[in-house]
């Protein structure tokens, strides 16, 4: 979370009443935490265009059902994401390039998504989306805090054990969080490979995926970069070309290799060439069908199938 950090971060919401204490920087909401024994709510979100955001921090986050339920528990701070001109340039490209490398490293595919993280600025669980009342929404917190003190459990009952013993219940303790949290732990990684040299739990390379994940979605990123305002037909043809190229890469991610076949399938819908459109929507879905992305292909997938094929 080092990058995190350093964000100075602007203030959603100002004004209004908070059901949370609010800060812009993760070096405050660390401090608050421990100052007050609260945990960290980090809310990614698009506080100038994101319907669904605006509807989790005004209905949810900022109710009286939520502070009732949550309000001594966490500190709150925003990771924003704007889309207005004026307060994109406030933002440096290198801190772009950190909070997108965030979403990705917390497999975050969509706006909102909140992470939660203990006083020590170390997560234990990822909620994607809002939900439609505060109703909803306060068990998938409440469960977010189950899982730490599972993790607390598990590592207070480590304490006077020693070698292979310590590390599997260090184990036990890192496998009570969700994957995507579990790989940001880098000192209780490094403390089990310490403890376990012939690997039997299988840390040994833990993260790499993750730093994968992140370098090649900066390279399909910068690719992207370099098709934005060509419509032209010859430009529309390089770009698939080069497409095929990125995804001939034999260690692509399934997620990326999603991502990018989904933007060559919104490139022979431009194109108007269907079939292939459809062709390279199913080879996405196929890549990552348990994904947020795969789901929503699967839709769009039947949907063109059975309603739009038929009366072409």
């Amino acid at each position: 979370m080092k990058n995190i950090m350093r964000f100075v971060l602007p203030l959603a919401f100002a004004g209004s009443a908070l059901a949370l204490p609010e800060v812009a920087t993760m070096n405050e909401a660390i401090a608050t935490a421990q100052a007050q024994q609260r945990n960290i709510f980090v809310d990614f979100t698009g506080t100038d265009w994101c319907t669904a955001c605006i509807h989790l921090r005004e209905k949810i986050v900022n109710s009286a059902e939520f502070e009732a339920a949550m309000g001594d528990k966490f500190v709150l701070v925003p990771v924003d994401f704007p889309r207005t001109p004026e307060l994109v340039a406030k933002i440096s490209a290198e801190e772009k390039r950190e909070r997108e490398a965030l979403l990705v490293s917390f497999k975050i595919e969509g706006l909102p998504g909140v992470v939660l993280m203990d006083s020590n600025g170390l997560p234990f669980e990822v909620i994607h989306g809002t939900r439609r009342t505060p109703a909803d929404y306060i068990p998938l917190v409440q469960a977010g805090l189950d899982k730490l003190a599972a993790r607390n459990a598990a590592l207070a009952a480590a304490e006077g054990k020693t070698g292979l013993e310590r590390a599997r219940a260090i184990d036990v303790a890192l496998k009570a969080l969700p994957e995507v949290c579990r790989d940001k732990y880098h000192a209780l990684i490094a403390e089990i490979n310490s403890l376990d040299p012939e690997n039997t739990l299988g840390y040994k390379g833990y993260g790499d995926k993750t730093r994968l994940r992140i370098v090649q979605q900066e390279a399909l990123r910068e690719l992207l970069d370099t098709f934005r305002g060509k419509f032209a037909p010859d430009d529309l043809k390089k770009s698939l070309i080069e497409l095929d190229v990125f995804l001939a890469q034999p260690e692509l991610l399934p997620e990326i290799r999603q991502a990018a076949l989904r933007v060559k399938g919104d490139t022979y819908a431009f194109m108007r060439d269907l079939d292939k459109m459809q062709e390279a929507y199913k080879a996405a879905y196929e890549a990552a069908p348990e994904s947020r992305a795969g789901k929503l292909l699967k839709k769009n997938i039947e949907y063109y199938e059975t309603q739009v094929k038929p009366n072409l």
